[in-house]
């Protein structure tokens, strides 16, 4: 728990804390800027909160950058820390007397804090779990509607979890939501893998098609190995099904050769008759022929015969590619039926056969495998969804039960009449807290206040901040109750009051006990005054 506070700007040098309430008073004047606030923010600071910095700027502009000392008991040991403006994300271990031993990073001093405090869940932080319980002005943080909300543009789905958190329930959900992490990365490393044909892709209709090729090759292969070893077989037979199917492969690239062989013919002959026309013997007999008009007319006609030429030649091109790509397909064919019309080689006919066969079969076995697998986790990806949404709803069902519980216990001590509780509805993606009887100022912060009691009862949450504005228009003996509610407390509590003179004697004498510091528009918690450009 925290001990003291130290600092120079203190006009009280050092401030001591005990367990259970801890009280920063005011005067019954209700006086404002007197520092009431400002020590709250500061008891934030020290754990390890940062709004100090940003909203209490004031300070700094006026009295300069400033170091707090501070020590900590944990199980009977004191611990010494110090943390200043200057270097916020710095906090310094230090002696027994404050001199500074070592430094090391706010992060890492809020481990620590973590670890001292045994706040039990490896998913959730310090600051996470204790900066939304401390409700000072400034902060931002006490919209009545939306208590789970740290800032108010926090999406809801943080603040349900960061609860779930709280209340050690987040390992269960961490757990099966690893793992569907997990799923969903493996499924998109498969599928860019098959985009970029790494590995096969294959649709729902290819992968029924492959069902029954795979069937007719796993038959055709267990005929082939049969044929091998069995003396019933005749492989004459089966060789010379060979040979007909080749033979067969054969005679149809032959008769494409033809045909493209003919077609080669007509072209080249079509090129070699497209020679320059010569006009001498018409002249001859036809002297008085206009020669200039019938060289423009054959220059006409030798453009035309350069442009059908062109394409004559490519089109010769083509047809000599697909010839020569069918004599090698004629060769390859020639060489299988040598092979197989060698009765040295007929085994060697079914060995090679039953790699063919046996290499295509793997090919679609591999294709049929991968969507297998890809289907697979599709479908382990949808039961793990639905798996995860159902421990969720599980668990903030139990959690939403248990806090409405509390608040309806809560409620009830601190009405001396019946009220209707507040209700938290939650959800495992929104939430709402609703208070329908009156929804006047003073009720909806003293619902605020229930909630964090609610919070604060059930959970390992060490420590709240209330400050004095959530009080002011709550109903005198309902602040009385919460008062005395605090005070059955063992886990601290730091609040900031005033007007204490309305409250009956019991909770003034309480107040009274339990404070720290009693501030004043004459007792200020600084050592200097700038209300009013006062120095």
């Amino acid at each position: 728990m925290l001990k003291e506070i130290k600092s120079e700007i203190f006009r009280e040098k050092e401030i001591k804390f005990h367990d259970g309430l801890n009280v920063v008073l005011g005067d019954n004047l209700g006086s404002n800027s007197i520092g009431k606030s400002n020590l709250l923010m500061i008891i934030d600071f020290v754990f390890g909160g940062n709004t100090y910095i940003k909203h209490n700027i004031d300070v700094v502009e006026h009295m300069g950058h400033h170091k707090f000392f501070f020590t900590f008991e944990f199980n009977n040991e004191l611990f010494y820390f110090c943390r200043g403006t200057e270097e916020p994300d710095v906090v310094f271990k230090c002696s027994q007397d404050y001199k500074i031993l070592t430094s090391f990073k706010l992060e890492d001093y809020c481990k620590i804090l973590k670890e001292y405090y045994k706040l039990p869940s490896n998913n959730l932080t310090f600051r996470s779990a204790v900066s939304l319980f401390s409700r000072v002005w400034g902060k931002n943080n006490y919209n009545v509607a939306r208590p789970l909300h740290n800032v108010s543009n926090e999406k809801n789905l943080e603040t349900i979890t960061r609860l779930i958190k709280l209340f050690n329930k987040y390992d269960e959900i961490d757990k099966e939501d690893k793992e569907l992490k997990d799923l969903v990365q493996t499924k998109s490393l498969v599928n860019k893998a098959g985009n970029k044909e790494l590995i096969p892709k294959i649709t729902i209709k290819v992968y029924k098609k492959n069902i029954k090729e795979i069937e007719k090759l796993k038959g055709e292969i267990e005929k082939l190995s049969q044929s091998i070893y069995s003396p019933t077989i005749n492989i004459s037979e089966i060789v010379s099904d060979k040979v007909i199917q080749l033979e067969q492969q054969k005679r149809i690239l032959i008769n494409q050769k033809s045909y493209y062989k003919s077609r080669l013919i007509r072209t080249e002959k079509t090129i070699s008759n497209s020679a320059n026309t010569k006009f001498d013997s018409l002249i001859e007999f036809f002297p008085n022929v206009n020669r200039e008009r019938l060289e423009q007319i054959e220059k006409f006609h030798q453009d035309i015969s350069s442009i059908l030429n062109h394409e004559l030649e490519r089109a010769k091109k083509e047809l000599s590619d697909k010839i020569s790509a069918l004599d090698e397909e004629i060769d390859e064919i020639n060489q299988k039926l040598e092979k197989v019309l060698n009765p040295e080689n007929k085994h060697n006919v079914f060995i090679d056969n039953l790699i063919e066969i046996s290499s295509k079969l793997r090919t679609l076995q591999l294709e049929n495998s991968y969507f297998e697998k890809l289907k697979k986790l599709t479908d382990d990806i949808d039961q793990k969804r639905k798996s995860l949404a159902d421990k969720q709803a599980e668990i903030v069902k139990n959690i939403s039960d248990t806090i409405n519980a509390k608040l309806r216990e809560l409620n009830t001590l601190l009405h001396d009449n019946q009220r209707t509780p507040p209700l938290l509805k939650l959800t495992a993606s929104n939430y709402e807290y609703q208070f329908l009887d009156n929804t006047g100022t003073g009720n909806a912060f003293k619902n605020l206040i229930i909630f964090d009691l609610a919070i604060f009862s059930l959970t390992e949450l060490p420590f709240i901040i209330h400050d004095s504005f959530l009080f002011k228009n709550i109903e005198k003996n309902v602040v009385e109750n919460i008062i005395s509610y605090y005070n059955s407390l063992d886990k601290q509590v730091f609040i900031a009051i005033d007007v204490i003179n309305i409250y009956n004697k019991e909770t003034q004498k309480i107040l009274q006990d339990k404070k720290v510091i009693q501030l004043s528009k004459d007792k200020l918690l600084f050592i200097e005054d700038w209300r009013n450009g006062k120095k």
